[in-house]
């Protein structure tokens, strides 16, 4: 070969290595393109699905997930069941699809559906089983303030968060192998398994998402100088920081090493956030009128601030006004000996910025007793007493239940 033909072939070659090269490289980013691509439809409508709303991202997100479920259908359809000598991964560790490399799940059953069904449901139970334990801190926290204003734990669904985010994770996985024994009894065995990879990429850059998102909601609540609005924001906060360690839950479970994504924003310094709002700057004016008014206007005080709440006799200090009225009149009513009265209680519970009307409480009844003074004397404690739940739990919901705008 000559001089010349061996330049030109050298050249040729080093041109095809770079190409193999750059190719591989695009195909990597291609790879992990997708991936991201499949997480953010996958994730995308997560705010929408839990306010309540359909966004177009969800509804694509909806799409994409039929399309997903017939690919597998079509792919379970064409997916051979195998017979004769009864594969390893019915009773150990598939070679195939190592632990290393994935999660897998085996079920059985009389037909080829039921097999597949609980397969999947084995993996399911690897993550529903360690979700619960890494959240139930959460609802410890929730329980133990149930006393007070931050009793949310019926409006922070924990269950329902961490069973969205787990349906998402789920969704990657599919049946590998299915195995029909004949002989003694008639018995399939289905294979699923679960990338881990795949599922630990999709689920880091989900959990970096909510970081973002969560510091965003902190530094909003800083800035926010309506009390009920930050109060409100911080919730929402709270909220995320639940679905990221539940998606953390799941990332640890995935991860070969066990470990998962640290967070520079920790549970304690929202909830410290929170609590010192309700407790010192979220105020409530009361005002009662009718009878025995000053006295049901003093046991209001008192039993909000059992229950948490903070109460301004300044006006335009408050964040709610809880405006009402109480009548109590003697009823004929029964046997003579025994004197009646029927109370009557309305209130209106009043969002002091707009000026919106979040709640009103109307309630009446009758109580009795041997003398007209005593009768009364008991009508006034089941006003307080009723009062007192009554606008805690529907300032405690409005508080709660709204979300960030």
């Amino acid at each position: 070969m000559s001089g010349f033909a061996k330049q030109l072939y050298l050249a040729v070659l080093c041109t095809v290595l770079v190409l193999i090269v750059a190719g591989c490289s695009i195909s990597q980013r291609t790879h992990e393109e997708e991936i991201r691509a499949r997480a953010s439809m996958a994730f995308d409508g997560l705010k929408a699905e839990e306010s309540g709303e359909e966004s177009t991202a969800y509804s694509n997100e909806s799409r994409q997930a039929g399309r997903s479920n017939l690919i597998e259908a079509k792919e379970n359809k064409t997916l051979q069941v195998k017979q004769g000598k009864k594969p390893d991964w019915t009773d150990k560790e598939s070679e195939l699809y190592p632990a290393s490399m994935y999660l897998t799940g085996v079920g059985y059953g009389p037909d080829r559906q039921s097999a597949e069904d609980k397969a999947r449901s084995e993996i399911a139970k690897i993550f529903y089983s360690n979700i619960h334990s890494r959240t139930s801190i959460f609802q410890e926290y929730l329980k133990t303030t149930s006393k007070s204003k931050e009793k949310v734990t019926e409006l922070f669904d924990i269950e329902e968060i961490t069973k969205v985010s787990t349906q998402k994770v789920l969704s990657g996985v599919r049946i590998a192998q299915v195995f029909q024994q004949t002989k003694p009894d008639n018995v399939f065995y289905a294979l699923a398994v679960l990338d881990r990879k795949q599922s630990a990429m999709i689920l880091k850059y989900k959990i970096q998402e909510l970081d973002i998102e969560i510091r965003r909601l902190i530094h909003n609540a800083e800035k926010e100088e309506d009390k009920l609005s930050k109060i409100k924001i911080l919730k929402e906060a709270i909220q995320q920081y639940i679905l990221r360690e539940a998606y953390d839950a799941e990332f640890r479970i995935v991860n070969k090493s066990g470990k998962g994504v640290s967070s520079d924003t920790g549970f304690n310094e929202i909830k410290n956030r929170l609590t010192t709002i309700l407790l010192r700057d979220f105020l409530i004016f009361l005002s009662v009128k009718g009878d025995r008014a000053a006295e049901i206007h003093e046991a209001l005080v008192e039993g909000l601030n059992r229950q948490g709440f903070s109460i301004s006799e300044d006006f335009n200090k408050a964040s709610v006004v809880a405006r009402g009225n109480v009548e109590i009149r003697p009823i004929e009513f029964g046997a003579q000996e025994w004197k009646y009265v029927r109370w009557r209680v309305y209130f209106d519970l009043i969002d002091q910025k707009g000026g919106a009307i979040f709640g009103s409480i109307g309630k009446t009844g009758r109580e009795g007793h041997i003398n007209l003074s005593q009768a009364e004397d008991r009508a006034v404690l089941k006003v307080k007493k009723i009062l007192t739940a009554d606008i805690a739990d529907d300032i405690t919901k409005y508080i709660f239940s709204q979300q960030v705008k």
